[in-house]
């Protein structure tokens, strides 16, 4: 009889990724903001220090953009293997923001993401399933 068990694997999440479509053109973000690529908006950060990858220096954002289910969240270990990912809802306890639908960041002329969680939790990309009624 094959059965599945629950486990605990300790791993060294490194990084994250956002891909956040602009919804709504300039009201979102400026045509010009960096790391925008046309109707996408595509960042990698380091989860300890909250700095945005290849964030180009003396620039400023404060984006505050309404999501709605569409972002792509995925964590990396420090070799860039995917660890896991989700597709939708904003991941809350990782990426600022609110309801699920908002991601607001505030990033500095240094690509630091100033209001990054200091405790990071990841409960949204691993959740605790119900066991099934006759386990």
């Amino acid at each position: 009889m094959k059965v599945t068990i629950p486990t605990t694997k300790e791993i060294d999440i490194k990084y994250i990724t956002l891909k956040l479509a602009v919804r709504y053109e300039e009201e979102d973000m400026p045509n010009g903001a960096p790391m925008r690529e046309g109707d996408m908006w595509k960042a990698s950060v380091e989860i300890d220090s909250g700095i945005i990858i290849n964030w180009p220096q003396g620039q400023t954002l404060d984006l505050y953009m309404k999501v709605c289910d569409e972002g792509i969240y995925k964590l990396f270990d420090a070799d860039w293997n995917e660890l896991a990912c989700v597709d939708g809802y904003v991941p809350h306890g990782i990426v600022p923001g609110k309801y699920g639908d908002y991601v607001e960041l505030k990033i500095n002329e240094f690509g630091i993401i100033t209001n990054w969680p200091t405790k990071p939790t990841f409960g949204d990309f691993w959740p605790v399933s119900e066991q099934s009624p006759d386990s």
